[in-house]
């Protein structure tokens, strides 16, 4: 019997303890012998014609401690939503010129049925919201985006983004015709074509600036109905639907999972900009996260983890890691940071850096908590925008365990002990 290498990249099965003998015991039979020996000595299983891994994890199927000995608490991490209006109660910051990196272009995991003509065929098909060609309508509240799709304009195969030719007849014979007629006196905010909406947002350097010009909240729902007026008479910008996403809500709507009234109000409080008289609970999709704390512990999963890691040099662990996690007094904050700034500890840094003089701040950064932060293995890498990023990496980044980049957690690892006494390993127990 001939064997792979013990480390091929297999799908993989976690049994306990129970799970393991029996399977074996079921298998142990002179027909099921190299089915008995690839189980039991290499840990394989062929499963529907199919090769998994084995996993013997002892603590498989172990009862959870008391719920009185850990706490639960549960967050809105996200919310997506489709429309065919603008459900709002606050006035919405509308994009002349589409901001092209709102466009959505990574798959949120949601589909869209859809009947295209341009298909082989006319059979009703889901298709991922990104492979829909889209683009960004404005924006309600820092952390939303509401962004308009063209099924119209969806073709098989084909990528998905918005030829110019395309986006000037979506303005100037839709959008801003949409606008002004229902608010007519911001008519000189709004440029007469789309080619001078693009020298206005150019500065003089060819760098585009995506501003945005307010719409009255009280004109909202005639907005929704006169776009997709606009956009019904224009071939193939038929049948245009809104999709809502607010992002990066995690840690505004902490509560007991188990109290009726605070999930309630976490929703209440998330959506707290909609009319929710005009949204359709069936056409939303809440991502849900679950906080587990135990006081003094350190929890691990049963289940198989990634991620990745990056081990920075020294300069930028004590420039860029360091800075982004605790800036010093006066800093900019960029705009789009996310996390950061609902972070109690980051608000509580700022309050610090702000109520002390510029010396006495450098201090407390550089020579107080500087030599505290140089002691730390790793911390999530903070991005440009948010603490916690899950991109898929590109070379630079070294998957755990190893095997082909993914959307994952990224790390930053300390230099100061690769080659000393840490080695960036899984933690036994935690895969």
């Amino acid at each position: 019997m001939q064997l792979e290498p013990p480390d091929e990249d297999l799908p993989a099965i976690q049994v306990s303890l129970s799970e393991f003998v029996s399977a074996a015991e079921r298998m142990f039979a002179p027909d099921q012998l190299e089915n008995f020996l690839r189980f039991v000595l290499a840990g394989r299983l062929q499963s529907h014609n199919k090769l998994a891994r084995i996993f013997l994890n002892a603590r498989q199927g172990a009862l959870a401690p008391p719920t009185s000995e850990f706490q639960v608490y549960r967050d809105i991490d996200s919310v997506i939503g489709i429309t065919w209006d603008l459900p709002f109660q606050l006035p919405m910051a509308i994009f002349p010129l589409a901001s092209f990196r709102d466009t959505l272009t990574e798959d949120n995991h949601l589909k869209c049925p859809l009947s295209c003509p341009k298909c082989l065929h006319q059979d009703v098909i889901g298709v991922s919201l990104h492979r829909i060609p889209n683009m960004a309508l404005g924006k309600v509240d820092r952390r939303h985006i509401t962004r308009i799709f063209f099924p119209g304009l969806y073709c098989k195969g084909q990528n998905p983004a918005i030829p110019p030719e395309t986006m000037t007849l979506i303005y100037e014979k839709c959008l801003r015709p949409a606008v002004v007629s229902l608010n007519p006196v911001d008519r000189s905010r709004w440029p007469i074509t789309y080619s001078n909406a693009m020298d206005l947002a150019r500065d003089q350097k060819g760098q585009f600036h995506f501003g945005t010009v307010d719409f009255p909240s009280n004109l909202l729902n005639q907005l929704g109905p006169k776009l997709r007026e606009m956009f019904q008479m224009q071939d193939g910008l038929q049948d245009v639907f809104f999709v809502h996403e607010l992002r990066g809500t995690k840690g505004a709507s902490h509560h007991d999972p188990c109290d009726a009234g605070a999930r309630r109000a976490a929703l209440d409080t998330v959506f707290h900009f909609f009319d929710m008289s005009l949204v359709r609970p069936e056409d939303w999709v809440v991502d849900i996260g679950l906080e587990i704390q135990h006081e003094g512990h350190i929890l691990q999963w049963l289940t198989k983890g990634h991620l990745q890691y990056q081990i920075v040099s020294h300069a930028d662990w004590d420039n860029l890691v360091f800075k982004r996690y605790f800036p010093a007094k006066g800093a900019l904050t960029a705009k789009a940071l996310q996390q950061f700034p609902s972070a109690s500890y980051y608000r509580q840094w700022k309050a610090l850096m702000d109520g002390n003089d510029k010396d006495e701040a450098e201090i407390i950064q550089n020579h107080r908590l500087m030599p505290w932060f140089e002691k730390l293995y790793w911390v999530p890498h903070p991005a440009s925008d948010r603490m916690w990023s899950t991109k898929k990496g590109g070379k630079e980044w070294i998957m755990l365990p190893p095997g082909e980049p993914r959307n994952c957690p990224r790390l930053a690892v300390n230099p100061r002990f690769i080659g000393q006494d840490a080695a960036v390993v899984l933690v036994a127990g935690t895969s």
